[in-house]
Formats: C-alpha cells, structure tokens, sequence
C-alpha cells in the first residue's frame, strides 16, 4: 500500500538509517523527514539520497506546530514515524529544559497535527493512517538481574531524558484513548551502526582506542545494556507499521 511518510529526525542515526531502508525497500512510499539540525542530525548523511524522486527534506522544528500542520496539509501525511528527540541522558542531566520541550511539546504538536488532519478534517481515510512513537526501554528504568523488561513492566524512569521519553509514551497513548488516534509505540534499546553519533558509547570507546586515549566507564561500571543492531531496529519498525494493531 502506498504512503507519504512524514520521518521527524530523519537526520540522526536512526532516522538516517530507516529514510535509506524505506526509499530501498518500499517504492510505494514517499519520504518527508522534518529535521531541525541540532547537533545530532547531519544532513551529510543522506546526501547521496537528496534528490531522490520520492524524497523531500524540510529544515524545522517539530515543536513549531503551524509549520508542522502546514506539511501534512501540503503532503497529504498519512504516516508519521517519530524519531525526532533529544536522546543523550548526561546532556539531560546539565540541560533538561530541552528534553522536556522536543521530548513531550514537540511529540504533542505532533500528535495534534495528526488528530486535526486525519479525525478532525478527515482529509485521509484514519483507517489506513498510522503514528508510530519511537521511545526507549529507559522509560522502564535500570536493568536488573534478568536483563530485560517486557512491554507490561512499570514505567520507572531515573532521568530528564528517560522521564521526558516517558511523559511522551503516556500522551500517545492517551490520544488512542480519548480521540482514536491510530497510535503505535515501540520501546527499543540502544541501537548501534552506521551513522551513529560520536558521542555514543560505541564509537566514542572505539574513536579513543584508535586515538590511543582512555576509555569512559560509566559509574561504578556496573550498569548492564542492551545492544541492537540500527538497521534490525529499522526492519522492526516497518513491520510495526504494516503489521501493528493501532493502539499497541
């Protein structure tokens, strides 16, 4: 079935990866992705990509609702895969103002410009509609002895960041609810390859290895993660959205 898929930060490494598998594996759909251009999206990433026939980049804000009203209505946006998020936890910890603004006001002007356009206009038959929230397994808390949560384990975020990705989870969710907003989440854990940005854990460690400088534990050393590879993440999530209930 064709789309018009709006990806918001589809310059950061996840986004970057999964504009590439959809424009690859699915010639039906057409690729919006709204980037703001922080510092962790690059525009280099997708260069090879940029004038593809079934894609489109806008530069802004997904916290700017007007603008954000203005692509659906202009694209016709049926689909929307939300990666857009301020995601470092030690950046959360010196700066929270900003996790809380793109994290939940830019995840509700989001789902606002979705509710006006496909229940409120009825511009797109909502039946065929989707809005996928991409979150984290963070929002679960810490990692204990069994090393993995499940999707029935109690919120319990320890930071600005995991906190701000849960008060998002929980909107999504409640516009299912209370407006049948055709809403589907999915709580991954850290993702790694291709693109990633410097500062994660993976390439920073191998970056100062090759550099001959020490290499940053965190804590105590004790803290346990969860790998997966970006592009599984990625395949995942098409699946979510050809295959998901609404409301999952």
């Amino acid at each position: 079935m064709s789309k018009t898929v709006l990806i918001t930060g589809g310059c950061g490494f996840i986004g970057v990866n999964f504009v590439r598998l959809v424009l690859e594996t699915r010639p039906d759909w057409q690729v919006v992705n709204l980037d703001k251009l922080t510092y962790a999206g690059n525009l280099e990433s997708l260069r090879d990509v940029a004038d593809h026939p079934r894609y489109t980049f806008v530069r802004g804000d997904i916290c700017d609702q007007a603008a954000v009203e203005r692509l659906f209505t202009e694209h016709a946006i049926d689909t929307v895969v939300h990666f857009a998020a301020e995601s470092h936890v030690d950046r959360s910890i010196t700066g929270p103002a900003d996790f809380i603004r793109t994290n939940v006001f830019g995840t509700f002007s989001l789902l606002e410009a979705a509710r006006n356009r496909w229940l409120n206009n009825g511009a797109s038959p909502v039946e065929q509609c989707r809005f996928l929230h991409v979150s984290t397994d963070e929002v679960y808390g810490s990692l204990g002895r069994t090393g993995f949560f499940t999707e029935t384990t109690p919120y319990d975020p320890r930071s600005p960041y995991s906190a701000s990705k849960a008060s998002s989870d929980h909107l999504v969710r409640a516009y299912f609810h209370t407006y049948g907003l055709p809403v589907l989440i999915t709580n991954c854990s850290n993702n790694y390859g291709p693109y990633q940005f410097p500062e994660k854990l993976i390439p920073l460690v191998i970056n100062n290895a090759l550099a001959g400088r020490e290499l940053p534990v965190y804590g105590d050393g004790g803290n346990v993660r969860d790998w997966l590879y970006v592009r599984d993440h990625c395949e995942a999530v098409i699946r979510v959205l050809e295959q998901g209930a609404a409301g999952e």
